[in-house]
């Protein structure tokens, strides 16, 4: 389906949270794990001119962050095509000054100017995987520019309640989100739209018990 000017779509998140108890549970269905970090679902769209655009997860512009020019460059050089681009990322910024204005991608809508619609979403993190993964990792990513400014998730398939536990830090990493391999991508013109095949399992916190 193409792509072909700036249109806002709804980014794929949990709705529903799981106890520790059903990790071993989503593992045994085959299910994928990424980590779920503590700072502002922020899709991001990369125009075939390099203009970056970066919203909330609610369609609206961030009242308290611009995108850095670091940014800006290192995207338009990870993705040079002059097509459209649509990253799923979570912003890190005022909730853990040490990773301040860091982009963490975890999923991607729009490559070269076609909506991935229907398309599953292991197939979507093989087409990243091409483009984003390297040699210079951490627990959770990889890390995609000079500056270690731009993470991009890692997947895991199995220890899910080892990996749960490892955390140390719900500053920064609040828990985990198990995302179905064989979910296929909807409409993404509302919040929930595809919500069905994922789930968040998250350390007790202020807001929320699991």
């Amino acid at each position: 389906m193409k792509y072909n000017d700036f249109k806002f779509l709804f980014p794929p998140r949990p709705e529903h949270a799981v106890a520790t108890a059903l990790l071993k549970f989503y593992e045994r269905r085959g299910w994928l794990a990424q980590f779920k970090k503590n700072g502002t679902n922020s899709p991001v769209w990369i125009s075939p001119k390099k203009e970056i655009i970066s919203m909330t997860r609610h369609n609206e512009q961030h009242k308290a962050w611009k995108m850095t020019e670091h940014l800006k460059e290192e995207l338009a050089q990870l993705f040079p095509e002059k097509k459209w681009f649509m990253l799923c990322a979570e912003l890190l910024h005022n909730k853990n000054a040490t990773v301040k204005n860091t982009l963490y991608i975890y999923d991607v809508l729009v490559w070269k100017g076609e909506f991935l619609f229907d398309t599953t979403f292991l197939e979507r993190q093989q087409i990243l995987d091409e483009r984003l993964i390297t040699n210079v990792e951490a627990q959770s990513h990889y890390v995609c520019d000079s500056g270690g400014k731009i993470w991009y998730a890692k997947r895991f398939n199995k220890d899910f309640k080892a990996l749960f536990l490892s955390i140390r830090d719900p500053k920064l990493d609040e828990g985990l989100v198990l995302k179905d391999p064989e979910g296929r991508l909807r409409s993404c013109r509302s919040a929930t739209d595809n919500s069905s095949w994922q789930v968040k399992c998250r350390h007790p916190g202020k807001h929320y018990q699991f």
